[in-house]
């Protein structure tokens, strides 16, 4: 397993302002990490070039510059807005345009799932409404040969439920597109701990629908983005869960705000520490596929049909 980590890992500082994805490339790329999620949030930014006419020719500059570094790129996280509330206005129909041309951005890139958030309908019917609304990203996604990846939400306390906080809801919606090469499930560990943080059970229910990733701790109180060990999800036991689960992607890291106040001459010390927490994670995750190996290998030497007569 290789560690991966969000682009937008140097992105936040204080204030509205974020610095560049280059930034973040060549930082990460300094550090030692080789496999990237870029995040196309960042064309929710107004200056954003995606927003821009020659927003094809961005896209191609950050591919050499990862391709300089020796960075590939694994996942991406689109752009997203209240679906129900503006998907019929101006500012929905940019929004639009900006996904269409993240899903465009995420395959020129080369990378191979793009991640998005499941919306709760007025209506009641969310499985419905998400069905018909995104069929058309993953009709888009399928003709450039990614995947969409629907991602877990959470429910903010003394708020309505919202759609998919549910793991269960999520897997029903996975599976009603019918297109298991094409959509698939990321799992946020931050987010399902806000939901309960069963992440062991959750994850062995999503199987091998799992696709991506989103490795950010939290108190249990709101959705922070820190590294892990600082915060309260129990590391040990969800990587376990992440083996069993037969998952065989990358670990990547979601943790925008846990360097968002370092100054930016020292946001390489955030993603230098994240690179070691991600190695103790990956011991965790490998020590659990031992012993699913031995767990195995014994099984199949106790059964019955196995021997010799």
């Amino acid at each position: 397993m290789e560690i991966s980590t969000s682009t937008n890992i140097c992105a936040f500082q204080r204030g509205r302002a974020r610095l560049p994805v280059e930034f973040s490339i060549e930082t990460c790329a300094k550090a030692g990490y080789r496999v990237l999620d870029i995040n196309f949030c960042m064309a929710m930014n107004p200056d954003s070039p995606l927003r821009g006419p020659d927003w094809e020719a961005y896209v191609q500059s950050i591919g050499r510059l990862a391709d300089e570094y020796g960075i590939r790129f694994n996942q991406s996280h689109l752009p997203y807005y209240d679906v129900v509330r503006d998907e019929d206005t101006p500012a929905g129909a940019l929004m639009e345009e900006l996904i269409r041309r993240s899903i465009l951005g995420t395959a020129m890139l080369g990378a191979r799932w793009a991640v998005t958030h499941p919306f709760t309908a007025a209506n009641g019917d969310s499985l419905q409404a998400n069905l018909t609304y995104y069929n058309k990203h993953v009709t888009m996604a399928r003709q450039y040969g990614i995947g969409i990846a629907l991602e877990n939400d959470f429910s903010p306390r003394g708020m309505q439920p919202v759609y998919c906080a549910d793991v269960a809801e999520l897997i029903d919606l996975c599976d009603a597109f019918g297109d298991p090469g094409h959509v698939g499930i990321c799992y946020d560990f931050g987010h399902a701990n806000l939901a309960g943080g069963a992440h062991r059970a959750n994850l062995n229910a999503i199987g091998r629908r799992l696709k991506a990733i989103h490795v950010q701790d939290n108190h249990g109180e709101a959705d922070e983005h820190l590294l892990p060990f600082f915060g309260s999800i129990g590391w040990e036991e969800a990587m376990a869960g992440l083996a069993e689960s037969g998952y065989d992607g990358e670990l990547t890291f979601e943790i925008q705000e846990y360097g968002r106040y370092l100054p930016r001459e020292l946001k390489h010390l955030a993603v230098e520490q994240s690179l070691i927490v991600g190695q103790k994670l990956i011991a965790y995750w490998e020590k659990q596929k031992r012993i699913i190996t031995v767990s195995g290998s014994k099984q199949e030497k106790n059964n019955p049909c196995n021997k010799k007569t």
